[in-house]
């Protein structure tokens, strides 16, 4: 049986699916992330303390100094978030402190976090 935060996650990659993206979800079904057609980015997703979670996912020249991505938003309750402006959410200068920064592709995130989370993308 499904937790409420397996449900709500599929039902998030049902509202993405519909607005053009391609959704992937962990084994666990827990978390995911998704990415445009041609793979140029991810925005990672997840349900904390009930609220629906997104944060985008860079690679740096500095990651020690910068980590790997930051958090889009900090809560949000509705299902169905705009797909579009959550993924043309730009890195802030907070998290890359300046230091040269690009998107983490699909291929590069499930070639970090693929076989230990076991993505299966949403159909």
């Amino acid at each position: 049986m499904n937790s409420r935060k397996q449900e709500a996650i599929i039902k998030l990659a049902e509202s993405i699916k519909k607005q053009n993206y391609r959704p992937f979800i962990a084994a666990n079904g827990d978390y995911g992330f998704f990415t445009d057609a041609a793979g140029a980015r991810v925005i990672s997703f997840g349900v904390d303390l009930g609220e629906l979670k997104f944060s985008g996912n860079y690679k740096t020249d500095s990651p020690k100094t910068c980590g790997t991505g930051w958090r889009i938003t900090e809560s949000a309750s509705d299902a169905t978030p705009d797909a579009f402006a959550l993924f043309n959410t730009g890195a802030p200068q907070w998290a890359t402190k300046g230091h040269k920064w690009r998107y983490t592709t699909l291929a590069e995130h499930l070639a970090t976090y693929g076989e230990s989370s076991k993505y299966v993308e949403f159909n």
